[in-house]
Parts: structure tokens; sequence; C-alpha cells
């Protein structure tokens, strides 16, 4: 694991506040389907729910399962073992931390940050139209958001199998798809170098 980045956690860089997944599940999908929604298939064994503690997570070297979504444009898209390590950002649209930290990614990718040789990948998760900022579609074009964006289906099926808590969720697989690391919650004190320690310690799993 990345020193730099577990010593990042451990000073509480992030914000604490979370948006609890379960809290919001009974209304996520606000009676509506369609282009906000997208049909997603997972194939493996769900990694454990995240106990929002990155040191000694026992998700650490579990085989992730892949899974396979729409994007906004109706791109197929999978997250599997590719031999690419990758990191995975859950998002939800009324989330006021996700709200904060996707202006500040899109930046940081705009900028040229992101390190070659590790894929970025978002999951748009607990759509819910009666939720503020509703469509997380337009919310994410108006950002400037181009990153590879599955959205979930209305049962949150692949939040679910990949461990989400709550959001912002960041997910960081090796080649093989098996876990890394984990963190939830908004990076706030540190900022993008928290993420740029989270790419690195991708490429370092990798070497």
């Amino acid at each position: 694991m990345n020193n730099k980045l577990l010593l990042y956690i451990l000073g509480g860089v992030l914000g604490l506040a979370l948006v609890i997944a379960i809290a919001v599940s009974a209304v996520t999908s606000g009676g509506e389907s369609g282009a906000e929604f997208g049909e997603v298939t997972v194939e493996g064994d769900p990694i454990p729910i995240f106990s929002g503690e990155p040191a000694g997570d026992n998700a650490i070297g579990m085989t992730a399962p892949t899974v396979t979504g729409e994007t906004f444009d109706g791109e197929t898209i999978s997250i599997a073992p590719d031999g690419n390590p990758k990191v995975v950002l859950f998002l939800a649209h009324w989330c006021p931390h996700c709200q904060a930290e996707v202006p500040r990614v899109a930046q940081w990718l705009e900028a040229g940050n992101k390190p070659e040789g590790v894929d970025l990948y978002a999951i748009s998760t607990l759509a819910n139209r009666v939720q503020a900022n509703w469509p997380p579609s337009a919310w994410l074009e108006d950002e400037g958001w181009d990153v590879p964006t599955i959205k979930d289906d209305e049962n949150s099926t692949a939040s679910q199998a990949l461990g989400l808590r709550g959001t912002p969720y960041w997910l960081v697989l090796n080649g093989d798809n098996e876990v890394v690391f984990r963190i939830s919650g908004e990076i706030t004190a540190g900022g993008m170098d928290v993420v740029d320690a989270l790419f690195q310690t991708a490429l370092e799993d990798a070497a």
C-alpha cells in the first residue's frame, strides 16, 4: 500500500460526513426508470461493504466481481480483470459531497494529472428523481465530466456488488480486479494530493 496515502487517511484528510447508502436505499428509484438507470450485470461474488476504516479493510486482496453496464451515451463498459489497474469513483447526484468532489476531479483530469497506465471509471448510483440535482446525466454533463460512467440500475446492483457504504466512494483495483484500497467520504484537506496517491497506489501494486 502507498504509505503516503495511508498517512493522508490516518491524518483525517477525508471529510467525515458520509452519505450512508443503506439509509436511502428504500427511496432510490423514485418510481422512474429509463435514461438515468441502466441494466447492470454482475459476474462473481460481491465484496464486503466498506467499514469506513481503510486500515485493516478485510476486502483487501479479494477479487471484485466483474460489473458490466451502460454509460449515459449507451456504451457498454465492464469493470473487469483485464490486466489494467483501475480506480472507480461512486457518485450520487443528490449527495452534496459528490457535488463538491466532481468539479475538483474534473479539473484535475483536465489538467492532465491522471497517470498513464491506470483506468478511471465512475458509477452513478442511488439515483432518485425526487431528490435534488436530478437528473444525474445533466449534472455530470454540466460539470464537464468525461469519465466512463456506468449508470446503476434501480436496485443499486453495481454499488452493492462493489461494497458501497456511502458516497463518494473510491475503490482501487489491480489488473486482476483484486481490491487494493478503499476510502469513502469527501476528500477535503489534502485534496487532489489524495487522488494522486490513489492512482500511485494502483500503479505501485501493478509493478
